[in-house]
């Protein structure tokens, strides 16, 4: 699971223009500021990223949560 999180984030951070240190993966989407256009086009790119299929839900609000759902796919 730490090379899907590490990957969420080096995602996260390259479409932010962030350096990966600044985002953790106990953030929340909302904490480092992606809105829900945002968070649809990143779920695209991870799709392609790590071929898999992310079915998002209300109940996924941090790059933890979305890490442990990509690994239980």
């Amino acid at each position: 699971m730490k090379d899907v999180t590490e990957t969420i984030i080096r995602v996260i951070a390259a479409y932010l223009d962030k350096d990966a240190s600044e985002i953790k993966a106990t953030d929340t989407f909302a904490e480092i500021g992606l809105d829900s256009l945002d968070i649809m086009e990143l779920v695209m790119q991870l799709q392609e990223e790590l071929d898999c299929k992310i079915e998002l839900s209300q109940d996924i609000t941090s790059i933890e949560k979305l890490a442990e759902y990509i690994s239980q796919q």
